[in-house]
């Protein structure tokens, strides 16, 4: 990171040149064109936002001779592999500029190619502000529509379609909005009970730390990573307490928030319903800054646990056993707050989280118990482990590791998602082609799905009721939400290509053949997807969202892959975001 300097006369003049055409009136300027801001503009902003300017040198200039950015060191080019490798997202997630996702940050100035290759910028923003203040968004925003400059906001850039980075960018970078607060006695005409405000810099683990001292529990990410308040919530956010309390989305009580057009608002049911309904499910990144979310916290209590592990001892009998699972999903989660996680492979099925809060081990034992019968008979070998633990902060250190990060933060993958409906699974025949779909899937061996079996039903009983929200109507109908994903090849970047192609031109279009009508997460979809993403992302919302996104962002300064509105824009030949005809 390298707060602004001279890198930015650089940058104001050209020198770090991205483009030299001009662009049309329709087109977001890159440095280069005509119309870039000035040094001296640029300079006037760095003052307006108390010298937070900070100009993007990518991580990986260290492994890179060539090029504006190069500074070449093999030893801190070899540590900084190194800590990509082993430390996973931590590494990008405190910085402002390198984007997480493997396909982005190998397109240009990567750690992993040859140190001859050239660093450039390439997806990465050119400037990033240090927010600490509604007042910066509303300078950044305005900086921003006035001097035709493509805008982008960055939380922790858990972020697996490039929504937080753009080529030619300024991003409004999240980080320091960190503070959390327990809320014992929050009121509103909807709601009244305990909640938890969080600012997008706070990260899920140090959020479930502090509301455990106060004595509560709140719905979050299984990855500590994550910021709550971000794309996560914004963008539907399932969760291991999901089948309890619902997603994270149906906790929100209220947003603050700078909307595009430069009005600092807060969203409830009650006030500016319109932008609550949009931010509560409809995509992060399209209608404002989120400055703070304030969302239902809840009382701490026992959660019993545990985990299955079958290996596939016998190829026949271990997929005619996840046939039977996947057929039984429903009956694990319709009675009671139960969530089940689990991961399959060729290999080996392995439940990693059985989560039944309120309950005892034994609850977990009873609730597998005709699952484990058919496994006896079907000759195939298991292991059960059950625990009990006294809040849910416990239960989910012992299920995902320490906080605050926690284990099962996915490091570098191509990741897809597809919502399952409970008509699929109930139903033999189409129950049976989902399975073959999977088990094509993870025929090469390099594929994981990764599932969670969770019951949103609107009437289910143990649920409290939440309002109306903007989150795809297909998770209400889902009994389960799977994702294949396999691990970015730093070290070749065709074979990650490859794994890529085959998930969007061959997988993508196989589930969605065997659960018609259904739809895809929205925060975890692969950037090249072909489908239908209006219908599969957001449903029936989409039309009332576009409308909503027009009022609040009338200038289109806001844009994110796959976010509404976004098939207005464009991208010409030298990167350039454009709209219009």
């Amino acid at each position: 990171m390298v707060v602004l300097g001279s890198l930015l006369l650089l940058v104001a003049a050209g020198l770090v040149s991205i483009a030299s055409a001009k662009p049309t009136q329709t087109c977001r300027y890159l440095p280069g064109d005509a119309g870039w801001p000035s040094s001296r503009e640029w300079q006037a902003l760095n003052r307006t936002v108390s010298g937070r300017l900070i100009a993007t040198v990518p991580l990986g200039s260290v492994c890179h001779n060539k090029g504006q950015f190069a500074a070449f060191d093999e030893g801190k080019c070899s540590a900084l592999r190194t800590e990509i490798v082993e430390a996973g997202q931590k590494t990008f997630q405190s910085q402002p500029n390198d984007p997480m996702n493997g396909y982005f940050e190998t397109l240009t100035c990567s750690p992993f190619t040859g140190s001859n290759e050239t660093c450039e910028l390439g997806e990465r923003p050119v400037y990033s502000i240090a927010v600490k203040s509604a007042a910066d968004v509303q300078a950044v925003i305005k900086f921003a529509r006035e001097n035709n400059v493509r805008l982008v906001v960055r939380s922790t850039g858990i972020d697996y379609m490039g929504k937080s980075t753009g080529k030619g960018s300024l991003s409004l970078w999240m980080w320091n909005l960190n503070t959390i607060e327990i809320i014992p006695s929050y009121k509103s005409h909807s709601y009244s009970g305990p909640a938890i405000k969080l600012g997008p810099g706070v990260i899920a683990g140090d959020a479930y730390a502090f509301a455990a001292t106060k004595g509560y529990r709140f719905v979050g990410p299984e990855c500590g990573l994550v910021s709550v308040a971000g794309g996560y919530t914004q963008g539907g956010g399932h969760s291991q307490l999901s089948t309890a309390y619902g997603l994270a989305a149906d906790q929100v009580l209220e947003w603050e928030v700078v909307t595009a057009s430069g009005e600092h608002l807060i969203a409830t049911p009650e006030k500016n319903s319109d932008l609550y309904w949009a931010l509560s499910g409809g995509g992060g990144g399209t209608y404002g800054v989120i400055l703070s979310m304030t969302a239902k916290a809840y009382k701490e209590g026992p959660v019993a646990g545990g985990t299955l592990l079958i290996p596939n001892t016998n190829d026949t009998a271990y997929w005619e056993a996840l046939k039977i699972w996947f057929h039984q999903t429903p009956s694990f989660v319709t009675n009671g707050k139960n969530n089940v996680q689990f991961a399959i492979t060729r290999d080996a099925f392995l439940g990693f989280s059985l989560t039944l809060p309120e309950q005892n081990s034994s609850a977990v034992s009873a609730l597998v118990a005709p699952f484990l019968r058919d496994l006896d008979r079907l000759g195939l070998t298991y292991n059960l482990t059950t625990f009990d633990s006294p809040s849910y902060i416990e239960h989910f250190i012992k299920s995902y590791g320490p906080l605050p990060y926690g284990a099962l933060c996915p490091l570098y993958v191509n990741l897809g998602s597809r919502l399952i409906p409970r008509s699929v699974v109930l139903d033999t025949t189409s129950n049976s082609a989902l399975l073959d779909v999977y088990r094509t899937i993870l025929s090469s061996g390099d594929f994981t799905i990764g599932c969670s079996i969770l019951n949103l039903t609107p009437s289910s009983p143990s649920k409290p009721a939440h309002p109306a929200n903007a989150v795809n109507p297909a998770w209400r109908n889902a009994i389960a939400y799977c994702n294949p994903q396999s691990p970015w090849d730093w070290n070749s970047t065709a074979n990650s290509l490859e794994t890529k192609r085959r998930l969007v031109d061959e997988y993508y279009p196989a589930l969605e053949k065997v659960t018609h009508g259904s739809g895809v997460y929205l925060n975890e979809v692969d950037p090249w997807y072909k489908g239908d993403w209006k219908q599969n992302m957001y449903g029936a919302n989409y039309g009332r969202l576009l409308a909503v996104k027009k009022r609040y962002d009338p200038d289109r300064l806001m844009y994110v892959k796959f976010g509404v509105g976004s098939d207005e824009f464009k991208f010409d030949t030298k990167g350039r975001l454009c709209f219009g005809a």
